[in-house]
């Protein structure tokens, strides 16, 4: 009981300390490696150069059913053959790189971020309930985030510890939320109405405030 209460006042402590800095206004997409020289690359590609590169991509994913066995090549159209005779070979390259940013976009977190105060709005998950307050929830940028698959990936979901609770509202309420995130990898048990899930988790966040979300005018 007594380190209960310890770890209530260490809490109430840390939340306080939090109000007094400034929140640095975050957009989901922040809470994922960015690629400047490669947006860059792509962004001064001609427009017939960009239509070009999506159908390299659209031609290794094609292989990569066929070769897998998702698609069967007696069900191949006209347009499918087409598409897997043309030479992109010369792009190869660049479709490696735009393959290795996104493995690192969906896996790694922004180090900068950690121990900083933030603002983020999102929606609700709740994990934890006192009364009929929520003191812990998932965080997630889009409604139906988890309850579909795949859900999204770690480094766009935020496990929220928020002591003094708020009032549970509707699956998915649309919230603003500050406190100090942390890098920390987790996973968090959903109870869904098909059943429980465990999905993983990058960021958590000891939060100051959580309000009801309002859209800027």
């Amino acid at each position: 009981m007594i380190a209960r209460l310890l770890s209530l006042i260490v809490l109430s402590i840390l939340t306080c300390s939090v109000f007094a800095a400034d929140a640095k206004v975050l957009k989901w997409p922040e809470l994922q490696p960015d690629a400047p020289v490669l947006r860059k690359t792509i962004a001064s590609m001609s427009q017939e150069q960009k239509s070009r590169l999506m159908r390299a991509i659209q031609q290794l994913d094609l292989k990569q059913q066929v070769d897998g066995g998702k698609v069967k090549a007696s069900n191949l159209t006209s347009a499918d053959t087409t598409l897997l005779k043309e030479d992109f070979k010369d792009l190869k390259p660049l479709i490696g790189e735009i393959e290795a940013f996104e493995k690192k976009r969906v896996t790694e977190m922004i180090p900068s971020l950690n121990g900083q105060v933030v603002e983020l709005s999102g929606y609700v998950l709740p994990l934890k309930l006192k009364g009929k307050k929520v003191t812990e929830f998932l965080l997630v940028p889009v409604i139906g985030a988890c309850i579909h698959v795949p859900a999204p990936p770690p480094n766009q979901m935020i496990v929220v510890q928020y002591p003094n609770g708020f009032p549970q509202g509707e699956l998915f309420t649309p919230v603003t939320v500050t406190g100090k995130l942390a890098i920390k990898s987790s996973k968090a048990n959903l109870a869904l109405a098909d059943g429980a899930s465990d999905v993983e988790v990058g960021y958590q966040m000891l939060a100051s405030e959580v309000r009801e979300y309002k859209a800027a005018k």
